[in-house]
């Protein structure tokens, strides 16, 4: 018997459990279960072999498999999931660390190989091969400095749109969003078996926008930094006042987490954390929800919702309890308070620096005509948790320098307009399907991808076909597809198309206009997906349907949706949702045109209002999933502006529109949409309820918003009009801080020389990290009310060679080295008593001195505050 246990205890440790908790364990194998059974159209490429791997790697295996988002389980193999199992443990067995991390963080933040909503390749194993030598051997907390560094050497900011690369295609290009560069830090790091998660703020309440950062675990404690801005310790960023104006921070956590944090939402697949407390102070605020007659609304909804970008986004949503109330620990600032049974609703704007209780009585129901004025105060600023010293500070930034000058090495490898057409074969042909200009244009906007493009570029320079449309094709990805889509699959997704409008797809044939053609049959892109093979799989696998309407009955009946198993909410390829069956209502959509287009029946997805349209004899008709009847016919709203600020208004910074579902609104995506570009504008819309929100934003933060709640009514044509509350003047000219007009600005210019007439702006960018470059950008929108202007802007950065700032006109761009001030800025700072201040720090000073308006640190919105002043 004392053999036999001996024997028992030997083997374990030869063959040890991944999970040592027995009960938790048991959960896992039976939430693993679970997912066979969903998965089982996958059976063999996901769960093939799993019993001759190691106890460890089986369990860490069924581990990720039993709370993967529909994503995962339907777009890669089970090869890929081993792989990361099996470096996240050589990382563990490799760092001294490794053995510190207790089980549960490593599982929930290590191990995980997903980030967010980014599509997955393999670089946990190429970052550990780059990294292994270069951490071996320091502290856990040097370690993460050093990763970061890494990180800067390679990926430096860029707004882009709202898909995430991949971390090996945002390495290529080195450029990203911050979504973007937090996943690949926190790739990075668990790629050394530190744990790491992405935090995020999903909007900021003193201004618009939001923003994406990294807590890492050392030593048995969160910190936070900025992912690829490395600082000289942590719990640094340039984020760091800012986030202490939050009313949510928030977090992920991989399947079934028992953490400490507060959490916002949870599900059987993964938790929601609120990690505000880290950042802010914080009150918890209780919501109570009744009916007319006074009774607990059990089972209502009850949303915590934040002013951004001129609508009320949701933080965070639950269902009221038996005594009809739900609670949220958020800052010290306004949230709106919204309560609905699905079929009336209320409303309240609460302050939560006075008040932690509500009572909302479900009073409305969603059909009178009224306008709501209300005042929006976000928490006031806090302090930095820690600030380098001096000599810190100048260290940093003197290696922030040479990365910056390894990755401007890398980049400057990338094709010129000299040089790029050294890629291109010389074309042997009577015709080319591409001039000089739109060649040099796919290579450019291509950068680190330009191999992949030029590649396809090459197969096709004489291919007109009977109808040269290669360059049109192109143009139908984004810009982002041409930096992280490979060659095979640009050739995969192309299509003919006959000069006599015939197009042709697996033996199948149709007729249509180029226009037709051009929007519902040749573009790979869909919506926000990541482009991958599905045309001729689809066309192959679905040749027995005939027709629209045949598809969308075999849609219904074969493909399950729900909205709660692809949670991280990046969209399931088209053949990933043909192979699982199973399908968030985004993904299944997106499926739907795909297969349409394989089948050669024209289709597209207007994201703006998330409406799938079909191309019938008649035009252009609806499609919607779940509905019997035909849709209603639309309505025309007409929205016209007469206001004077802005001079224009923009979609999301200066309003939206919004449609009334199920209790609450829902914000259509107009961002960037030619029909909301000019006034007035016309809009086809469905009868209903609508909300058309709009807000300005004072310096300081606060916002006036302003709702006009309508009803579009069938036949009824209607107009509105945008009205945007006017901002008061906060200007006092007396009482301004003065910079003496004797001061001399450049070349022995004084500054009433330089200011003249028109006033000047000094903008002093530090190291014109994402603020910064924010602000370059928004000067560059409004690049032509500057220039009717015609005042001078004075740039101080890091970065003289910036090519948006070269392009803002105007301006003089003064060099300055990393740690060191201007002697402009310093007499900006001691005029306004600014001892701490964060990059950039704006200036508007008029010929005597006075400094009209200012501006220290991170503000979506600072461009059109400083344009009110450039009269």
């Amino acid at each position: 018997m004392a053999l036999a246990a001996v024997t028992l205890l030997w083997g374990c440790g030869r063959n040890p459990h991944f999970i040592t908790d027995r009960q938790y364990r048991n959960q896992v194998h039976a939430d693993f279960e679970q997912r066979k059974v969903l998965a089982q159209g996958r059976a063999e490429a996901l769960f093939g072999g799993m019993d001759t791997l190691s106890r460890r790697d089986r369990e860490a295996l069924e581990f990720l498999y039993a709370y993967m988002p529909y994503s995962d389980l339907a777009d890669y193999d089970q090869g890929f999931f081993l792989g990361q199992v099996r470096t996240a443990f050589a990382a563990r067995d490799t760092f001294a660390w490794g053995s510190k991390v207790p089980e549960d963080i490593f599982r929930h933040f290590v191990l995980v190989y997903r980030v967010n909503n980014e599509n997955l390749d393999s670089a946990r194993q190429v970052f550990f091969g780059e990294l292994k030598g270069r951490v071996k051997g320091l502290s856990m907390e040097q370690a993460v400095l050093e990763v970061n560094h890494w990180c800067h050497e390679h990926v430096a900011y860029r707004a882009s749109d709202g898909r995430t690369s991949a971390p090996l295609a945002t390495l290529r290009t080195s450029l990203g969003r911050c979504g973007e560069e937090s996943t690949f830090a926190v790739t990075a790091l668990r790629a050394v078996g530190i744990p790491a998660r992405q935090c995020y703020t999903p909007r900021w309440a003193h201004c618009d926008d939001n923003h994406a950062w990294v807590e890492v675990w050392v030593d048995g404690e969160w910190k936070f930094l900025g992912a690829c801005e490395p600082d000289p310790q942590l719990n640094m960023g340039w984020f760091a006042v800012p986030s202490t104006r939050c009313l949510m921070v928030h977090s992920k956590a991989f399947g079934r987490y028992r953490g400490d944090e507060e959490v916002v939402r949870q599900t059987a697949l993964y938790s929601e954390l609120n990690l505000l407390s880290h950042y802010a102070p914080t009150r918890h605020i209780t919501v109570t929800a009744r009916t007319m007659d006074g009774k607990p609304a059990v089972g209502a909804t009850i949303k915590f919702k934040m002013y951004n970008y001129a609508e009320y986004y949701t933080l965070a949503s639950y269902p009221a309890d038996e005594q009809g109330q739900a609670g949220l620990t958020t800052g010290l600032g306004d949230i709106m308070v919204w309560a609905t049974d699905g079929t009336h609703y209320n409303y309240c704007l609460l302050d939560v620096r006075k008040q932690d209780t509500l009572t909302l009585y479900l009073s409305r129901e969603g059909d009178a005509d009224y306008v709501d004025n209300l005042n929006v105060v976000p928490p006031a600023a806090g302090e930095a948790k820690v600030n380098a010293t001096e000599e810190q500070a100048c260290a940093n930034a003197r290696r922030i320098a040479y990365e910056d000058s390894l990755r401007g090495a890398y980049t400057a490898m990338f094709p010129t307009r000299e040089s790029y057409k050294q890629l291109i074969q010389k074309a042997d042909c009577s015709g080319c399907n591409f001039t000089d200009d739109q060649l040099w244009e796919l290579v450019q906007k291509s950068e680190g991808n330009y191999a992949e493009v030029a590649k396809f570029v090459n197969a096709h320079l004489c291919q007109c076909r009977s109808f040269c449309h290669i360059y049109d094709y192109m143009k139908s990805y984004s810009e982002k597809d041409l930096r992280d889509v490979p060659a095979e699959i640009f050739e995969a997704q192309l299509t003919d198309y006959d000069v006599d409008g015939t197009t042709r797809m697996n033996g199948r044939t149709a007729k249509l206009p180029y226009e037709v053609y051009k929007q519902g049959i040749m573009p790979a892109r869909i919506s926000n997906e990541l482009v991958r093979d599905w045309r001729k799989p689809l066309a192959a696998a679905l040749k027995e349907i005939k027709g629209a309407e045949a598809l969308k009955a075999w849609t219904e009946k074969n493909i399950a949706v729900d909205d709660t198993g692809n949670y991280y909410n990046c969209p399931i390829s088209p053949m990933g949702v043909y192979r699982l069956r199973h399908a968030d209502v985004h993904s299944r959509d997106i499926f739907f045109v795909a297969a349409c287009r394989a089948l050669l029946i024209p289709a597209y997805l207007d994201n703006a209002t998330n409406t799938i349209y079909v191309w019938a004899a008649e035009g252009w008709q609806k499609v919607s999933f779940g509905v019997a009847e035909p849709p209603a016919a639309t309505v025309r709203l007409t929205l016209t502006y007469s206001g004077k600020e802005p001079a224009k208004p923009v979609y999301y910074p200066h309003f939206t529109l919004q449609r009334y579902e199920d209790g609450d609104f829902v914000t259509y995506d107009f961002e960037g949409d030619p029909r909301v570009e000019q006034f007035p504008a016309t809009l086809d819309l469905e009868p209903g309820y609508y909300c058309l929100s709009t807000g300005s934003r004072y310096p300081e933060g606060d916002v006036l918003s302003r709702m006009e709640f309508f009803t579009l009514r069938a036949g009824q044509p209607l107009g509105k009009e945008i009205v945007i509350r006017p901002l008061a003047d906060r200007t006092q000219t007396d009482s301004a801080a003065t910079i003496p007009p004797s001061t001399r600005v450049m070349d022995g210019i004084t500054l009433r020389e330089y200011a003249g007439g028109t006033g000047m702006i000094m903008a002093f960018m530090g190291s014109h990290r994402e603020p910064a470059k924010h602000l370059v950008k928004e000067m560059l929108q409004l690049r032509k009310s500057f220039r009717r202007w015609g005042g001078m802007t004075y740039a101080v950065t890091t970065d003289p060679n910036n090519a948006d700032l070269r392009q803002l006109g105007n301006v003089d761009i003064v060099p300055m080295a990393q740690g060191e001030k201007d002697p402009l800025e310093r007499a900006v700072a001691e005029a306004l008593r600014l001892q701490r201040y964060e990059y950039p720090l704006v200036a508007f000073v008029d010929a005597d001195g006075h400094i009209l308006f200012h501006s220290a640190g991170y503000k979506i919105g600072l461009a059109e505050m400083l344009v009110k002043y450039c009269k």
